[in-house]
């Protein structure tokens, strides 16, 4: 029955997939069809035990990075690579309003074994960026994941307490810099394992900023949950 709604869908509001060119067929990931969707690619099985950042060398489990500076959280779970399907629904979801993706990015963690947390909460936006964007990302996926996890969300835990440029417009020395001090906790984490999720990662700046705040509130664990992650060539 779920099939034939979807080709009648399909009929009467036809799309194009974006990464693929042929129409949509799958209501819940449209524009993206079901073949895109179902085959994002995924980071290498060799990846950073701690950031997930693919590892050239085989048999290590951090990356140099992680070893000369040791992160607040303490490992992050990505699904996918930024790239085709998963950039482009992440681009949709974002930039293009297009909420009803936050349900199916999240689910997507239905396939990876996450770390057990006390509390889920997503990365923080400044009442400005809200406004402007009208809904909070990371949000809507935390939302999402909490449902299916039936970890409690919350969603005041963390705060960004100053406006940040576009971390898109800066290199990674100057993301650090950037975003140094930007978030607080709210509340006494004391010995909390606590999960946050954001859409992208790219050097890991936002996320090791804001378990910094959760560990100074007494956060025993921070761990990242993410849905894709830029890898460079």
């Amino acid at each position: 029955m779920s099939r034939i709604i979807e080709r009648a869908l399909g009929l009467f509001f036809p799309s194009e997939c974006p990464v693929c060119g042929k129409p949509s067929d799958r209501s819940a990931t449209s524009p993206i069809c079901g073949v895109c969707w179902a085959n994002m690619t995924r980071l290498p099985a060799n990846c950073c035990g701690v950031c997930s950042k693919p590892l050239e060398v085989e048999g290590i489990s951090k990356c140099g990075d992680c070893y000369a500076t040791r992160p607040y959280y303490s490992t992050v779970r990505v699904y996918a690579e930024f790239s085709g399907a998963m950039k482009e629904a992440v681009h949709l979801f974002k930039f293009s309003g297009v909420r009803r993706l936050a349900r199916p990015i999240a689910e997507l963690f239905k396939d990876i074994e996450l770390p057990q947390a006390d509390l889920i909460v997503p990365v923080p936006m400044t009442k400005k960026r809200l406004t402007e964007r009208g809904f909070n990302q990371s949000l809507l996926m935390a939302k999402a994941i909490s449902d299916f996890t039936k970890v409690p969300l919350s969603y005041d835990t963390l705060i960004k307490v100053r406006e940040t440029p576009h971390q898109t417009t800066l290199k990674g020395s100057e993301r650090v810099k950037s975003l140094k001090n930007a978030f607080r906790s709210a509340g006494d984490m004391e010995g909390k394992s606590i999960a946050v999720v954001d859409d992208v990662m790219t050097t890991g700046a936002t996320l090791n900023e804001c378990a910094k705040a959760l560990v100074n509130a007494g956060a025993a664990e921070v761990i990242g949950i993410v849905a894709a992650r830029t890898v460079f060539q």
